[in-house]
């Protein structure tokens, strides 16, 4: 299987992403090199900071023996406007319209990471800036992560289920925990992890504050990838009897689109009211022996605790891992080099 992109999960079948994982895990068995990719260019864009990322892409890169490049809007390069019809008479040197197409002149593959402004809640539920990079583009495009999914995070997740659990993962409990954080963060990264591990055939719990619930249309294509195994998701706002049994704790941050219209209150909520929904040791002895998750970057003892994070159990820096292995693989189908 070949792909021409890669910048939302729902535009692939259950049997392309775990062909792509199966590819993934053979790469890093074999710790897999190569220089069939030589000559090859993966443009890197990012207008948000990333050390995962970026660096997992850069090193994936090199070892099928391609070249990347970086482009940082503002930083070392022009500063981009984006917005139509605009009298360009400001601080914004270059439009989007001509840096896209410039770059996809250069490259043989755009990755592009744009985070939500949390400012148009169905600007950002569409995902109209990355929709209008791809429609820009002349070469495959790939979703660093966007204002509404994650989808390469997702692989390396999904990749992680499959390392712990193997052919038991049907059996298992994942659970999807909102946990505090001092920043408001994009919904991104939630709504992609809980489509994978519906995907998975895991039983999936959400819990999370019911102020802090995920969009209902993430909700409801989470539920019509677990009714293809049998299954449905379990959505609880009580952290602790959500815990029960599980064996994988996945925690993250988010804000709810709340943020869109009362940014005030939602601080207040994120920090105050549920500041007590940090992972700590003391809840993770009511799982069954859980693995803990996290995308990273994490805040120590607000997030989660020392004590989750230096544990045996905790799966973050192996989840890490799996980005470098997946994308490898992402880019190996999109080059056609498997």
């Amino acid at each position: 299987m070949s792909l021409k992109n890669f910048i939302s999960l729902s535009n692939h079948t259950n049997e392309q992403l775990l062909d792509i994982l199966d590819l993934a895990g053979r790469i890093k068995r074999d710790d897999y090199r190569t220089q069939k990719a030589a000559g090859k260019v993966l443009g890197l864009m990012f207008f948000n900071p990333s050390l995962r990322t970026r660096t997992s892409f850069e090193t994936g890169a090199a070892h099928l023996g391609a070249a990347s490049t970086l482009i940082q809007p503002g930083q070392g390069t022009w500063t981009f406007e984006n917005n139509h019809g605009v009298v360009m008479d400001g601080n914004k040197t270059e439009h989007i319209k001509e840096a896209i197409q410039v770059l996809s002149g250069y490259c043989d593959v755009l990755g592009v990471r744009a985070f939500s402004a949390m400012e148009d809640f169905e600007y950002d539920k569409n995902d109209s800036f990355l929709k209008e990079i791809n429609n820009l583009s002349g070469v495959p495009l790939i979703n660093l992560e966007s204002a509404w999914e994650h989808p390469c995070q997702g692989m390396a997740d999904w990749q992680t289920f499959r390392e712990l659990f193997g052919n038991k993962l049907r059996k298992k409990k994942i659970v999807l925990s909102w946990a505090p954080h001092p920043n408001a963060l994009p919904m991104a990264v939630p709504n992609t992890a809980l489509e994978v591990a519906a995907r998975s055939g895991a039983d999936v719990t959400l819990a999370c504050p019911e102020e802090m619930m995920l969009d209902d249309s993430v909700i409801a294509n989470a539920r019509e990838k677990a009714a293809e195994h049998g299954k449905n998701i379990t959505i609880s706002s009580d952290q602790q009897s959500a815990f029960n049994d599980a064996d994988v704790i996945y925690a993250k941050s988010w804000a709810p689109s709340l943020i869109y219209s009362d940014k005030e209150k939602v601080a207040s909520l994120r920090t105050e009211t549920y500041g007590n929904w940090t992972i700590t040791a003391d809840k993770m002895s009511l799982t069954n022996n859980a693995h803990f998750m996290h995308c990273l970057p994490i805040r120590r003892n607000v997030v989660a605790d020392d004590a989750v994070l230096d544990s045996p159990n905790a799966a973050h820096i192996q989840q890490a891992g799996n980005r470098l292995h997946a994308q490898k693989a992402i880019l190996m189908k999109l080059w056609n080099l498997s």
